[in-house]
């Protein structure tokens, strides 16, 4: 009896050894085909996630999209379609978690994976942040700092649950995207950096040290969620938050907006300039 449950352990675990390997073997092989593959002119190009993705507050709003949405005609999206001459179909938006791309209806519009059909060739994701709830949270404590009224609070240890299986609610877009475009090319945006790498905040920005240092740990986690999803499944990474470090919402040079910004922009979300980098850094990818 000894003898066979060994035999039978050593065969499961052969098993579930043999099963990793070929996953692993089949992600190096998208991330292969990602390095290498050039998406064509005029092939379609589904842009999903966001409002990191979708641009609130930049100006114009997207004809035809759902006001909630708030899906600027000038976010990245837009930017590398038009440069690389791409057939967009644009279905971010402002609040949307991993369950609106994959299963759950949103300010009017089915869930966003439904955009992706076979003959999908690129597809870009920002996601993950609401999830977590990273800006909510920035938003909350900045009103709370700013003697603000009817301010949100911030469950901690909530966002700590959030933050140790977003990887997976991550990963599990991009499986749902090769399932139904198993030739597209998928690109994982992260976020921008929003606060400085080190001291305090800043005028325009209300947190207090202990508020900062939390949200840059979350905003660690959220990057490290991102590429721990892309790495499992064959997805290219599209490092906005190490290009936008020194252009955090207190630079002199921002990419972010402040908690409170002018001009009807959103707070804490990019800028024109910041969105516009982004798009440039899709564009380098697929140049």
């Amino acid at each position: 009896m000894t003898g066979n449950t060994s035999r039978v352990r050593f065969v499961w675990r052969a098993a579930v050894l043999s099963g990793a390997v070929a996953a692993a073997t089949l992600a190096a092989s998208w991330q292969a085909q990602a390095a290498t593959a050039a998406v064509p002119s005029g092939a379609k190009y589904v842009a999903l996630g966001s409002s990191y993705a979708a641009g609130p507050g930049i100006p114009p709003t997207k004809p035809g999209s759902p006001p909630a949405c708030a899906r600027s005609a000038n976010n990245y999206a837009s930017q590398v379609a038009a440069k690389l001459k791409l057939a967009l179909t644009d279905v971010t938006c402002s609040g949307a978690t991993t369950a609106n791309i994959l299963t759950t209806a949103q300010s009017g519009q089915g869930p966003q994976i439904e955009a992706v059909t076979a003959d999908t060739k690129l597809v870009t994701v920002t996601i993950g942040g609401n999830d977590v709830n990273y800006v909510g949270s920035l938003y909350a404590y900045s009103c709370q700092t700013s003697g603000g009224s009817g301010c949100a609070g911030v469950d901690q240890a909530a966002m700590d649950t959030a933050l140790k299986s977003v990887h997976t609610k991550i990963g599990n877009v991009v499986s749902a995207v090769r399932r139904r475009a198993p030739q597209a090319k998928v690109l994982l945006v992260n976020y921008l950096t929003v606060l400085p790498r080190t001291g305090p905040a800043c005028t325009g920005v209300p947190l207090t040290q202990a508020q900062v240092d939390f949200e840059r740990g979350v905003a660690s986690r959220l990057r490290d969620a991102t590429a721990r999803a892309a790495s499992a499944s064959g997805a290219s990474v599209i490092d906005a938050a190490s290009a936008s470090a020194t252009h955090d919402a207190c630079s002199a040079s921002p990419w972010i907006e402040k908690y409170a910004p002018p001009n009807g922009r959103a707070g804490y979300h990019p800028t024109p300039t910041g969105m516009a980098a982004v798009a440039e850094l899709v564009v380098r990818h697929e140049s």
